[in-house]
């Protein structure tokens, strides 16, 4: 019996139009993802590939991560796995129930097609914490964004000026919302950064989630 594929039409939608969503499990996505040339990547030290995100209050939250400067509120628009050398390509969310918080997504686009941020945000500099393997940065290099306001920290002029360009982003953010169980979001990390809406009235919000990183790539 031949398997569906799930993940396949997702990642060509994403790698296009900077996500994709439609239905399954995490399941078959993983089954799926090493015929892809698909590397499951933790996004922390001792994590699993597969992670739940739940709404955290302050105290609960893991230094440097997001929840810890923002609570269950409104999240500001990131890259999953920015305090790495190599962060994923593709991240893979999954959910099992409706949630009324959206996911909201942008993608630096005119006319319909992928164009490059403004200059300070290439040359902006920031210092990306990660214990002791922290390092600097810009925000975009290599043709992908790296931007993480919970572990990056501007370093000079054109830095901040690219936070305030990511802030100014938020507002042309699309929403991916949460209305049917086994609901997947294909994201290329790359190109695209998310954000969570606030979950402060959704407390039993869980959102599943695993990363790839295409093989032989960087």
């Amino acid at each position: 019996m031949t398997m569906v594929k799930v993940l396949e039409p997702l990642i060509s939608e994403a790698k296009k139009t900077g996500w994709a969503s439609g239905l399954g499990s995490l399941n078959t996505v993983r089954l799926e993802a090493a015929g892809l040339g698909l590397t499951e990547v933790p996004n922390r030290r001792g994590e699993a590939p597969v992670t739940t995100l739940r709404p955290l209050g302050r105290e609960e939250a893991r230094k440097n991560s997001l929840s810890a400067r923002f609570g269950k509120g409104e999240q500001p628009l990131h890259n999953d796995g920015a305090h790495m050398e190599h962060p994923p390509d593709f991240v893979v969310l999954g959910s099992e129930t409706t949630s009324g918080t959206p996911t909201r997504l942008w993608i630096n686009k005119y006319g319909g097609a992928f164009c490059w941020p403004p200059q300070y945000v290439l040359h902006g500099i920031f210092l990306v914490q990660n214990g002791r393997d922290s390092f600097y940065s810009p925000a975009f290099a290599d043709g992908r964004y790296r931007y993480d306001p919970g572990c990056m920290i501007p370093c000079d002029a054109r830095a901040r000026e690219a936070v305030k360009f990511f802030t100014g982003a938020a507002d042309s953010a699309v929403e991916h919302h949460w209305d049917a169980p086994g609901k997947l979001l294909v994201i290329d990390n790359r190109r695209t950064l998310h954000a969570r809406a606030s979950a402060a009235d959704d407390p039993d919000r869980a959102i599943q989630r695993v990363s790839f990183r295409v093989k032989g790539e960087q």
